[in-house]
């Protein structure tokens, strides 16, 4: 302990201080009222010895520093008004303990009243302090010491041990105008209660276990589920219907409906539908009609007049009514004109139409043909031909293995609907069904058998369902990064599967109205899924396209950074501003699309529509 008021302040010293510590005091006969030697046990020469130490020491009151303006300054000078309400000034009588004007027991009354916690003193004085000027307080001689300059104080603890020490516990020591720190207890107000004498809502993390209300009502939640506004914005939704975050004051700009349904699932609405190959049971294509088949199989090609075939194995079928192989299609997307031939009585041999033959068949058509396919099926509609080639030219430059499922399902589905064709059968056999009408673009070609255009429809139906539960799979997946932040990870695949997914949805509700004699099962149908399934796929590309220009103010070079300067998706953009651009007017009317059984564009792009223009 280095001292600067007084250099004579040391020594060493042996017990029998009548304070009973482990530092002694000793006035030497030479001095009466001076203090001679101050000193401790080697083992306590260092602070870490100090902070070691679990128990508090008595200490020296003339060897502490005090901050006062001089040495003969009154307890009521200058510095002490500086001192803030949480210091205590302690008067500490000029005497020591052993000279005339202050005895052993004044001395311990005195301490007794005057107590302290030294380890607490020594931390803050140590934090707060290092800086302030602290003097030794003088003995009785009233000796002005000789610099005010900040000297550091180590505090003495009693581990070391003595012969002769009493049991170890905490000692208090008087000072004189000691800069003390005391431990205010801090109680936690109670929160303010509200007029109606409910206390406040505390917000913040809980404390303890749930409650048995609340447990239920997590329990409750956490089998709910959130709805999908709630997930993508990571709230707690409620019970309602629609749950409070999701009603139209809170909602504003969100378009998507309440619902807790999964993504993978929003094609709930097509459950029981069987429209593209239902009217093909009806004509008679049953077990029941038929009465046996041929052991005889051989290899004939299945077409759809784009250029590529499909072998399937045949054999001749024996059926009590022949109505079943009539076949009867529709041509030209405005005035359609209808057809009707009769077909040869051959059936799918044993092993039926093999999936992976009709896999193979689909990927011809997509790897070399799809444009092709896209103008000689739709016949050059509007916006939809040209939404359906920009996502193919994606797919060519992106290889994106979802939005080739998607293509597929694409083809899958509008070749359900398609008329089929038969090659490799004999000249003579070629001439039953064959098309004689100049009229139809399919004119000299042979339609295939009714049983065997039915089991090629099946074939595609289950395909396509497949393919479209993938697709949602996928896109729910896609979507699994947005919710957790990142809502321009996925963007442009989540934009292309939503454009195709749409755009098939409008030529399923076509041919709901087109195929289904029962219209409150169609309208049923649409009802189901515009409701849902729409206003999800709609909604959540709206949310996730806050941060992007709008289609027809894209602008590459401008923008491109926001999607990571992905070439593919920039061209993409381009072409789709090019289209919403041309279009802009005709899909803006779009919405208030009805079914005309004699336009088979009447409902296209009212999906689309509210896709791209939404957004915009």
């Amino acid at each position: 302990m280095g001292l600067a008021a007084n250099a004579s302040v040391h020594g060493s010293l042996p017990s029998n201080s009548p304070t009973g510590s482990y530092l002694e005091i000793h006035s030497m006969s030479s001095s009466d009222n001076g203090w001679t030697a101050v000193d401790f046990p080697v083992s306590r020469h260092s602070l870490g010895s100090y902070v070691e130490a679990n128990n508090n020491a008595i200490f020296n009151p003339s060897q502490t520093l005090h901050i006062r303006s001089a040495s003969d300054s009154s307890n009521d000078d200058a510095s002490s008004a500086q001192l803030s309400s949480s210091y205590e000034e302690i008067p500490f009588p000029l005497f020591s303990p052993v000279s005339d004007g202050f005895s052993a027991a004044d001395y311990v009354q005195h301490r007794s009243h005057h107590s302290r916690n030294i380890s607490s003193d020594y931390e803050h004085d140590h934090m707060s302090h290092s800086t302030s000027s602290s003097p030794l307080a003088s003995p009785a001689d009233g000796t002005r010491p000789s610099t005010s300059q900040a000297v550091q104080t180590s505090t003495i603890s009693s581990n070391a041990s003595s012969p002769v020490s009493p049991p170890l516990r905490k000692r208090k020591s008087p000072t004189n105008a000691l800069a003390k720190t005391t431990k205010s207890a801090i109680k936690k107000a109670s929160p303010p209660a509200r007029k109606d004498g409910a206390p406040e809502k505390r917000v913040g993390k809980r404390k303890g276990p749930l409650r048995a209300d609340q447990r239920q009502q997590a329990h409750e939640i956490r089998k709910l589920r959130a709805c999908l506004r709630c997930k993508f914005l990571k709230k707690t939704c409620d019970k309602g219907n629609p749950c409070g975050g999701c009603r139209p004051s809170h909602a504003r700009l969100w378009q998507v409906p309440c619902t807790r349904i999964d993504i993978k699932d929003i094609g709930f609405f097509m459950k029981d539908w069987k429209a593209d190959y239902e009217r093909h049971i009806n004509l008679g294509v049953s077990a029941a009609n038929i009465k046996g088949f041929s052991p005889n199989e051989r290899t004939v090609y299945i077409t759809h007049g784009y250029g590529y075939l499909l072998p399937i194995n045949v054999r001749e079928v024996y059926v009590r009514d022949d109505n079943c192989f009539n076949i009867e299609w529709s041509e030209k997307i405005t005035d359609p004109i209808q057809f009707e031939t009769s077909t040869s009585k051959l059936s799918a041999g044993m092993e039926g139409v093999s999936a992976s033959s009709l896999s193979d068949y689909l990927d011809c058509h997509l790897d070399n043909g799809f444009e092709s396919f896209v103008d000689g099926y739709f016949e050059g509609t509007p916006f939809l031909t040209e939404m359906l080639k920009t996502a193919y030219h994606y797919w060519v430059k992106s290889k994106s293995p979802v939005i080739r499922k998607a293509l597929k399902l694409v083809l899958a589905y509008n070749l359900t609907l398609h008329i089929t064709l038969i090659e490799g059968l004999s000249e003579e056999e070629a001439n039953v069904g064959k098309i004689e009408d100049e009229e139809s673009k399919f004119c000299g070609k042979t339609v295939a058998p009714g049983m065997i255009n039915f089991q090629v429809k099946i074939a595609l139906a289950d395909m396509w369902r497949e393919l479209q539960k993938d697709v949602l799979e996928e896109l729910s997946a896609l979507y699994s990064s947005v919710y957790s932040g990142e809502k321009l990870k996925n963007w442009p695949t989540i934009f292309m599967l939503a454009a195709i997914l749409l755009a098939v949805w409008e030529e399923m509700q076509f041919d709901a109205h087109f195929r289904t004699p029962n219209e409150s099962a169609v309208n049923q149908f649409c009802n189901d899924m515009e409701s849902t399934p729409v206003g999800v796929i709609v909604g959540l590309f709206q949310a996730i396209s806050q941060k992007l220009p709008n289609f027809m103010d894209w602008d590459t070079r401008s923008h491109h950074q926001l999607l990571n300067s992905d070439p593919a998706i920039c061209d993409a953009l381009t072409e789709v501003k090019e289209h919403v651009t041309k279009h802009e007017k005709y899909l803006r009317s779009r919405s208030d699309a009805k079914f005309d059984r004699n336009d088979f564009d009447c409902l296209s792009n009212k999906f689309l529509a509210r896709l791209v223009i939404r957004a915009s």
